[in-house]
């Protein structure tokens, strides 16, 4: 009896496909609706490593550390990503706050962690039963993660205020912007069936270890 082959469904107009094999770097598009179904990544595991070491090298400036400072009637006034969310806290906006803290601070911390884990792992051939439902969360957390968005906000706050006060660009200004660009990259260079295939392959030689054993 053959095995069940591999399907894939249309996120667009959800329909259900047979996957055929498709080679690094080409697309697969649905004969439907011509939506984009699926991308295999160069070298992802590797990629996703460097990224998100990256990103984490840059975390604690880019959070830490004054972004601007800001010159009006001979007064300067500076501040971080940090002291953004102390400053809500502290006027009693809780929820403008915790989401601030989550978004910014939390997620991106928790998503790179997760990733600089993951692909350790995977490097060094680590299996653990816990692996599945890190990379899951892993996954799950661009929709929560959103460093880009206080990245927008800065900017419109510069435009508005230009006029009325001189800028200056800090370090945690450079590092929050590659930040939020290292963050973004994981995912675009994240292919989550490679992924699990490594974590697939792992497995399996982790139970036949245990076996003979």
């Amino acid at each position: 009896m053959s095995d069940t082959p591999p399907l894939i469904a249309c996120h667009a107009c959800d329909l259900l496909l047979e996957k055929p094999d498709v080679a690094t770097g080409q697309k697969l598009f649905c004969p439907r609706c011509k939506s984009q179904l699926y991308q295999k990544k160069t070298d992802s595991v590797n990629k996703v490593l460097a990224i998100s070491f990256s990103g984490l090298l840059l975390y604690i400036p880019a959070v830490f550390a004054p972004l601007l400072t800001l010159n009006a009637a001979g007064m300067n006034q500076d501040g971080s990503i940090f002291d953004a969310f102390l400053s809500f806290y502290q006027q009693k906006y809780y929820f403008v706050a915790i989401t601030l803290f989550l978004t910014s601070i939390f997620f991106p911390l928790f998503k790179l962690s997760l990733l600089l884990s993951i692909t350790i792992q995977i490097k060094l051939r680590l299996y653990s039963r816990s692996l599945p439902f890190l990379f899951r969360a892993a996954n799950s957390l661009d929709e929560w993660g959103m460093p880009d968005v206080y990245l927008i906000a800065i900017f419109v706050t510069i435009i508005k205020i230009s006029s009325m006060a001189s800028i200056h660009y800090n370090l945690g200004f450079i590092c929050f912007l590659f930040l939020t660009m290292m963050t973004r990259a994981t995912t675009s260079a994240l292919d989550p069936e490679i992924f699990w295939q490594e974590i697939d392959r792992m497995k399996k030689y982790s139970t036949k270890t245990a076996a003979n054993d």
